[in-house]
């Protein structure tokens, strides 16, 4: 079967539904009455999984780990969603940065950071950064960089 033979290589569902002539609920249904299974390619090993829980527990930012696991932050809070670890606040207490902190902050915009990779770097939200940026008083730039 042309299906099954695709399903167990890994080609997406939707696509063989089209090639097929089907909707992918009907392959969907296909798959369990068949028990079939397959290795999701995006799964992430049980070994990282544990290093990315006992990481955060440890009190490391989502935005931390992902770097170091190569995965953005949302995936980091998916992958704890998932395993059933309570997720904080996004940023260092619930995003209230220290006035050090929002000092950094204001040095490195005005040393030409972006507001999105500072943002990473703290590990809180792009309006998180504009908020304390307007707050310091700083002139923003132009979104998008020089033109």
């Amino acid at each position: 079967m042309a299906f099954v033979e695709g399903y167990e290589q890994g080609e997406p569902i939707a696509d063989l539904a089209m090639k097929l002539g089907v909707h992918r609920t009907t392959l969907d249904n296909l798959i369990k009455r068949l028990g079939l299974s397959r290795e999701d390619p995006d799964a992430v090993p049980l070994a990282v999984k544990d290093a990315i829980v006992a990481s955060y527990r440890a009190g490391e930012t989502l935005a931390v780990i992902g770097r170091r696991h190569g995965f953005s932050p949302n995936k980091v809070q998916r992958l704890l969603v998932a395993v059933g670890e309570p997720v904080r606040s996004r940023g260092p207490q619930g995003s209230q940065l220290t006035s050090e902190q929002v000092r950094d902050l204001v040095d490195r915009y005005e040393r030409g950071w972006a507001m999105g990779s500072i943002a990473e770097e703290f590990g809180v939200s792009y309006a998180c950064v504009r908020k304390h940026l307007m707050g310091a008083g700083v002139r923003l730039r132009a979104r998008g960089g020089a033109r």
